[in-house]
């Protein structure tokens, strides 16, 4: 059955976003959308999508799929936090009750199950390869840190920031904020649209790590009784979408940059984590092969 396997992906380059499925399901994160769909169902969806969006079949999708897990498609080759997020989204997937929902909900834990592994054996000792690394690299001598979201690049920060940087978080989902203050009981919280907040540290560094528009971001600011000495702005539109503030703004792209001097060291671990995966992605298919009576045969 991962012969039926269609994934639509529009990149962090498209312009267009994915037109939402009739049937399937949609993954998306700040960078990117994909969709899960049967091969039965991709003319009508390729109709509605732009030319520039890019379609994997088979064992490509799987190949494709797990090399985005492990953020080996990531600006910061990889990262942790699109795992994160993949098992996030797997959890709170609704599978059909049929074949195909069986062989989804297979799928999604034979490619965590993967994305594991290669990690393990491939992409381990990268030192700040992670954005809470890059994020504390920046923020080495800040003492206040104020940081907007709670989802799960806010999450993948905390553990960088605590210990030696007061946090304040300011959330939209509750329940996220909630979790995260479970982990972190020494952050504050405060939710993002809360009118008088008292802030008694300055000055304060904020980090962006949630997918709002510059344009709120400011609004946000110029209602704050703090002043911001620098601004961290993690979105993935940030070099498009530009915060204006009088405080110096790194931006994403800016940070990546200066990691060209670790490329080499990255560029081998890639590489064996890339061929381990072309590896796994043939074995799979091979045991797909050996499913006689297709994936009914795991609910048996």
């Amino acid at each position: 059955m991962l012969d039926e396997l269609i994934l639509i992906h529009a990149s962090p380059g498209a312009s267009e976003s994915l037109p939402t499925p009739l049937r399937g399901m949609q993954w998306q994160t700040c960078l990117r959308q994909i969709q899960f769909l049967r091969r039965e169902d991709l003319n009508s969806q390729l109709e509605k999508a732009s030319p520039h969006h890019e379609v994997y079949r088979g064992e490509d999708a799987y190949k494709f799929l797990l090399e985005v897990i492990c953020g080996l498609n990531s600006p910061l080759v990889g990262e942790t936090a699109v795992m994160g997020q993949f098992r996030e989204f797997c959890a709170q997937a609704k599978l059909p009750a049929n074949a195909w929902g069986w062989f989804l909900r297979q799928f999604m834990s034979d490619i965590l199950v993967d994305a594991k592994r290669i990690r393990h054996e491939h992409l381990q000792g990268l030192g700040s390869q992670t954005y809470g690394g890059l994020v504390r690299r920046h923020l080495a001598e800040v003492t206040n840190a104020a940081v907007l979201g709670s989802g799960q690049l806010a999450e993948e920060i905390l553990p960088w920031l605590i210990g030696k940087t007061n946090v304040r978080l300011f959330y939209r989902n509750l329940l996220r904020a909630e979790t995260l203050f479970a982990k972190h009981p020494q952050i504050r919280v405060n939710k993002i649209a809360e009118a008088g907040v008292v802030w008694d540290e300055a000055p304060t560094a904020l980090v962006i790590a949630a997918p709002i528009s510059a344009a709120y971001i400011e609004l946000w600011m110029n209602a704050q009784s703090v002043s911001f000495s620098k601004i961290l702005d993690l979105r993935g539109d940030a070099s498009t979408d530009r915060v204006e503030s009088s405080a110096p703004v790194v931006e994403l792209s800016e940070l990546f940059a200066r990691l060209k001097s670790d490329q080499q060291h990255l560029g081998e671990h890639a590489a064996s984590a890339r061929a381990a995966i072309k590896k796994l992605t043939q074995l799979r298919a091979q045991q797909a092969q050996f499913r006689p009576f297709g994936w009914e045969d795991l609910c048996a």
